[in-house]
């Protein structure tokens, strides 16, 4: 409370063109005395509040941050039901918290933030204009990296191809990232787990979501292949059936190898991919809600398994199979098929 105190002293001084020793003077102390307050050197007399605030036109509890403080309090617990709608795929849900929160505090940039990444596809045009708006204001260099990103999806989702391809070319590269150099700082438990958690899982995550990505450059039997291949990947860097994310990615691997041997009408093969799928499903419902897993890359800490975007992964396979009609409109009478739904 005391550091937004002088925060907010300098602030509001500044908003009125007032220099420390104009302040001082209108305020009967001297220039010395502002100085200090601004640099939280020292802090003004209890009973000099009210005369500060009244002189900036604000509360008392506007001076000492209270005000902000409470907004934080709030706009964190809107931020928190933001996380969790995002994190189990209610992207719907994300806007109208936003846009409640903001009715309140109408220039949150974290608000801003998350209401223009959830508006990204539904107001592209809307959404390039929050970012642009928080861009020129904001300094917060998180806050800029998201709504830099945010910025060039809108524009893809505008039709601008060529200004978000532009737009993504500023952004940093790899080497640029917090992820490569921080990794050169650390050391001990520190160091483990940002490996851990923001290179190894990030990159075993880049390499599979790439490969879904450039999927339909390839051929059919190709495509089954690039699908192997992750999931290779994936059994190298975690050898144990104990991550949720892990077995995700690997039933959705299978999921696409059965669509593919589907589509080329090898229905053997397919359901034994199927098999494999649904394997994985019944595999990631079980595991408890944190696990300690016995993967060698992933021994830094316990790993929540409730921030997984598939809570319940059978039911979304289950789904996918009763409603895809692509893949599974000419199969849905087989003894196969009815097995497969069995196992979920």
């Amino acid at each position: 409370m005391e550091l937004h105190l002088s925060q907010n002293i300098r602030r509001h001084r500044q908003a009125l063109s007032l220099s420390q020793e104009q302040l001082a003077a209108r305020l009967g102390v001297s220039f010395q005395t502002v100085s200090k307050w601004e640099r939280a050197e020292s802090y003004p007399d209890i009973t000099l509040l009210p005369k500060i605030a009244g002189f900036f036109h604000i509360t008392v509890d506007g001076l000492l941050g209270v005000d902000t403080l409470r907004e934080e309090e709030e706009v964190d617990a809107i931020i928190a039901r933001c996380r969790e709608a995002d994190c189990h795929y209610r992207f719907d849900e994300i806007a109208p918290l936003c846009e409640e929160g903001l009715s309140r505090f109408p220039n949150n940039h974290r608000l801003l933030c998350w209401l223009s990444s959830a508006i990204q596809k539904s107001d592209p045009a809307r959404a390039v204009s929050i970012c642009d708006d928080v861009l020129t204001h904001s300094t917060d260099t998180s806050l800029r990296s998201w709504l830099e990103r945010t910025r060039c999806h809108a524009l893809y989702n505008m039709g601008e191809t060529e200004k978000a391809i532009a737009a993504a070319k500023t952004l940093p590269n790899y080497y640029d990232t917090q992820e490569d150099v921080l990794r050169n700082f650390l050391d001990g438990d520190e160091l483990l787990c940002h490996v851990q958690d923001n290179i190894i899982l990030k990159l075993g995550y880049e390499f599979w979501l790439s490969v879904r990505k450039i999927a339909n450059s390839y051929a059919p039997g190709e495509r089954i292949a690039l699908y192997e291949k992750s999931n290779a990947v994936y059994d190298a860097l975690y050898e144990t059936d104990d991550l949720a994310f892990k077995l995700t990615r690997k039933a959705r691997n299978f999921q696409g190898m059965a669509e593919e041997a589907f589509l080329m009408g090898d229905c053997d093969r397919a359901f034994a991919y199927l098999r494999l799928c649904a394997d994985c499903a019944c595999k990631h419902d079980a595991l408890p809600d944190v696990v300690s897993s016995g993967a060698l890359l992933f021994r830094a800490h316990p790993y929540d398994r409730r921030h997984e975007g598939y809570p319940c992964l059978r039911a979304e396979l289950q789904h996918d199979l009763e409603t895809e009609d692509v893949f599974y409109a000419g199969v849905r009478e087989t003894a196969e098929y009815a097995e497969i739904l069995s196992m979920l």
